[in-house]
């Protein structure tokens, strides 16, 4: 196995992803773009569920005798 010689080496990136390809740089942007979108979905969720469960719709809000169909 033959080793890289340092007059070959043009530039040496440090870093997250710092030898990554662009197409690499895209998919880490949409995975990160994802996390976040699903932890503000999650907490959007939670606080409709949070002020919503205590009120429950009425299926049917008129008596009877309003109808008009008292026996």
């Amino acid at each position: 196995m033959s080793k890289v010689k340092e007059t070959n080496v043009r530039v040496v990136r440090e870093g997250h992803g710092a030898n990554c390809s662009s197409i690499g740089s895209v998919i880490d942007t949409l995975f990160v773009a994802q996390v976040a979108a699903g932890a503000l979905f999650a907490a959007v969720a939670a606080s409709l569920a949070a002020s919503g469960s205590d009120s429950k719709p009425d299926s049917d809000p008129a008596p009877d005798s309003a109808k008009g169909t008292d026996k």
